[in-house]
């Protein structure tokens, strides 16, 4: 029989958090975006609810969640605050916290995630480069063993969290080519310090997402030593992409979070507004669109926790990771398009209001593009990947 409820552990989740992050996230929604930063004494309220991280193992400082509870913290997230900054700086952590701390070396993931489950350390990715995005096999950055250190060298891009990572001597899980010719079949990954040797950085200033950093980083050199190696050599690429495949889930969430979020808002504008006599909310020209996209959320939603919960059927050996893969790149194509498509239709419905930042729903809709410009994977690479399951890999057209 097949059941679309929530367990009543879930439920109780949802239900602490919302209540939770109306008090202390969402009034405040509109400051972390204005200062461009998310208040330590927010990030310090979810470590001592037990949020940071509750995917992780007890023995490095989380609560073994499943991705399904994973995936609501991070809705709330983005319900609370429609920016998408604190989703954003939530959902890095828990799914490439996660990676590292299921393939790598236990004394390293125990003493960086245990910092981070308590708010007082950071770890996300740092994948892309300022020439090759969703083409990880393409990647440039080396790394060479130099005895028992390893010699890296490179640049990524566009990285979350680069000024809390400083801030809190956090670091990323880095991907890196160890055997370049090999593409894929030689890649490797590693935990990278922030504050290592070698490394300098800086930011870039973002239309949206302003509470969390994006910036840059250029690897001379850095020596890292082999403890922070992130499971086999030259076998890193199908880690680096279950990482993905969890994190695009969460994206999803992150984006369907603010539309529905802020759904009701814009129905109690329309309701009290009057118009030639009557309230906005009785016309059809503005009730058919909003019905339509609340459709369209809804489906996604139910495609989200969908694919949340394939990755945890993947966790117990009940799913392959190609299965699971699946539901999460479906999630991740429809969310962001969706949750842009929405809000702009929102904010079209409030007319100037809607475009004032006296309205939450700009906010929102600066913090849903980036993901639907390209962030964890861009839109046309979801549909690659899912050309490739639906007609086979020799139909890829770039192939």
């Amino acid at each position: 029989m097949v059941d679309f409820g929530f367990s009543d552990e879930e439920e109780i989740l949802r239900s602490n958090v919302r209540e939770l992050l109306a008090e202390i996230l969402a009034p405040r929604s509109e400051e972390i975006d204005r200062n461009c930063k998310i208040p330590q004494d927010i990030i310090q309220a979810f470590a001592e609810n037990q949020l940071l991280l509750i995917n992780i193992k007890p023995e490095f400082g989380g609560s073994d969640a499943s991705h399904v509870m994973t995936t609501i913290v991070v809705e709330e997230l983005a319900r609370a605050d429609p920016s998408v900054a604190t989703a954003v700086f939530y959902l890095v952590e828990a799914a490439w916290g996660k990676i590292l701390e299921k393939y790598g070396n236990p004394d390293v993931a125990k003493e960086v995630l245990s910092r981070a489950t308590r708010g007082e350390g950071f770890v996300g990715i740092a994948s892309t480069e300022p020439q090759s995005g969703s083409d990880v096999a393409g990647f440039k950055t080396t790394a060479r063993r130099d005895g028992d250190r390893w010699v890296i060298n490179g640049e990524k891009a566009y990285i979350s969290g680069i000024k809390e990572a400083k801030e809190m001597d956090g670091g990323y899980v880095l991907l890196t080519m160890t055997k370049p010719k090999e593409r894929s079949r030689g890649m490797t990954l590693f935990y990278l310090p922030i504050n290592s040797e070698g490394i300098s950085y800086g930011f870039y200033d973002n239309m949206g997402r302003c509470g969390i950093s994006t910036g840059w980083l250029k690897l001379q050199d850095v020596r890292l030593p082999d403890e922070c190696r992130i499971g086999e050599v030259n076998k890193g690429f199908k880690v680096a992409m279950e990482g993905f495949d969890r994190a695009r889930v969460l994206v999803a969430a992150g984006c369907i979070g603010p539309p529905l979020g802020l759904l009701d808002y814009v129905v109690e504008y329309l309701k009290s507004r009057m118009v030639f006599g009557r309230p906005l909310a009785k016309f059809e020209g503005l009730q058919f669109p909003l019905v339509d996209y609340w459709s369209k959320l809804e489906a996604v939603r139910l495609m989200i926790y969908k694919a949340a919960w394939a990755i945890d059927k993947f966790d117990v050996g009940e799913m392959t990771l190609r299965e699971a893969a699946r539901y999460a790149t479906m999630a991740k194509l429809l969310a962001p398009e969706t949750a842009t498509y929405s809000l702009a239709e929102f904010m079209k419905s409030l007319g100037a209001f809607g475009y004032s930042k006296e309205a939450p729903l700009e906010r929102a809709l600066r913090g849903v593009m980036s993901y639907f410009v390209g962030a964890e994977g861009g839109q046309h690479i979801m549909r690659i990947i899912l050309v490739s399951d639906l007609f086979g890999k020799d139909f890829v057209a770039y192939r």
